[in-house]
């Protein structure tokens, strides 16, 4: 299983969870087991995050190989996306990629935030 989350920085698992997916700047890619254990864990840029239209980051993600998304909220349009391409999406308010990986392998992740797009502030 592969699970992508939204990362500030390209430090992997030791990251800063980003907090709005559309704008993230880095994707930590973490292979899982199927004993819930961490295989491995990549850093990939998002090509899209200074600009994009809807649907390309759920596209890219997938091309990730993307079981589940974690991020801190994302707008409606991009849960819509995932869902139609089949990818589970869950909120994580861990300050940490590797955290909020934890938490969601131990089951206390589940459902998504949507961000509401005031842009008064981030969700």
């Amino acid at each position: 299983m592969k699970i992508v989350i939204t990362a500030n920085d390209n430090q992997g698992l030791n990251g800063q969870l980003a907090q709005h997916f559309g704008h993230c700047p880095f994707f930590a890619v973490a292979e899982i087991d199927a004993n819930h254990q961490v295989i491995s864990v990549t850093v990939e840029p998002n090509p899209y995050a200074e600009n994009h239209q809807p649907g390309q980051i759920p596209q890219f993600v997938k091309t990730l190989g993307a079981d589940v998304v974690l991020a801190g909220g994302m707008g409606g349009r991009a849960i819509e996306f995932f869902q139609q391409l089949g990818i589970e999406v869950a909120s994580a308010a861990h300050p940490k990629v590797g955290d909020a990986l934890n938490a969601y392998l131990a089951g206390q992740l589940s459902g998504v935030v949507e961000c509401n797009h005031d842009h008064g502030h981030h969700c």
